[in-house]
């Protein structure tokens, strides 16, 4: 790590610290030279790591970071691998495997964090298939993937895919960023793309994400409301102004996404030891 690095490391978790929500904007500057600073750093990295593995599969610094912060190409790859062990674990929580999986959808794909270990992990029987708003993102995956099927979607439905498509659908990290309005649009088309007995596996930032990190105020808010939703500014330019950030509660997530698919399991911490994933199923 450059001086310069460990210098915008040691502002950002000085002030980041006692700075509300509300006021995230006005760290923006800081975040920004830091995010410059970082993928900067790992693109170096990069280089030395291909000098020695010129075959290696994926993606450039800039994209990794979009997506998974400041990671190497090696944590992303694990990252990706550890996600293929949580989906499968989420599976047989409910009687079901990975191997019984015949048409799945990695929605909010990104850079192929998940398709790229799927593709290493999955019998090609499985047809995968990603989607994703960020176009170049998803232009990586077209040149890079050997067999998942990427496109861009808009940031509302519908999604390029027929009704009853999947019998699986992933959906990491990305109700995480959406309002409320957003978030029950894109239920609602997941359901659509689902077959009938297919399952949705969606993480949510649960409990463990927001105990520790929410104000007293903003988590008397949630628990009345069972969602909250805090627009951080801090990514001007890199991601859209609706991608934020939301934290959910189970009872809500019963209640509210139990309007539209089953719920079958709620598995906290499932994703990362961090994040809750729900398993719903579009009923038969």
């Amino acid at each position: 790590m450059t001086a310069a690095l460990a210098l915008v490391e040691q502002v950002w978790r000085r002030v980041r610290r006692g700075v509300p929500l509300k006021l995230y904007p006005i760290l923006a500057p800081v975040h920004r030279l830091r995010r410059k600073h970082q993928i900067k750093s790992l693109a170096e990295d990069d280089e030395r790591l291909r000098r020695t593995e010129p075959d290696l599969v994926a993606p450039p610094a800039e994209l990794r970071y979009n997506v998974a912060g400041p990671c190497t190409i090696p944590q992303f790859l694990a990252a990706g691998d550890q996600t293929v062990t949580d989906i499968d674990r989420a599976l047989h929580a409910i009687g079901r495997s990975l191997a019984g999986v015949t048409r799945l959808l990695d929605f909010g794909c990104g850079c192929g964090r998940l398709l790229l270990s799927l593709e290493r992990q999955v019998p090609a029987r499985v047809a995968l298939s990603g989607c994703d708003v960020d176009a170049r993102a998803v232009q990586w995956c077209q040149d890079h993937l050997r067999r998942a099927r990427c496109v861009t979607n808009d940031p509302l439905p519908s999604a390029p895919f027929e009704s009853g498509t999947f019998d699986l659908i992933w959906c990491g990290s990305v109700f995480t960023h959406l309002d409320e309005e957003r978030q029950d649009q894109w239920l609602h088309e997941l359901h659509r793309l689902l077959a009938p007995g297919g399952i949705l596996l969606a993480s949510v930032h649960g409990e463990a994400c927001w105990a520790s990190r929410l104000s007293a105020h903003r988590r008397a808010i949630l628990q009345r409301d069972g969602m909250t939703f805090a627009r951080f500014g801090l990514d001007a330019g890199v991601h859209p102004d609706w991608y934020q950030i939301a934290w959910h509660t189970e009872d809500y997530v019963r209640a509210h996404w139990g309007a539209i698919f089953r719920i079958v399991r709620y598995l906290p911490r499932g994703l990362h030891a961090y994040q809750d994933i729900v398993v719903a199923q579009r009923p038969m």
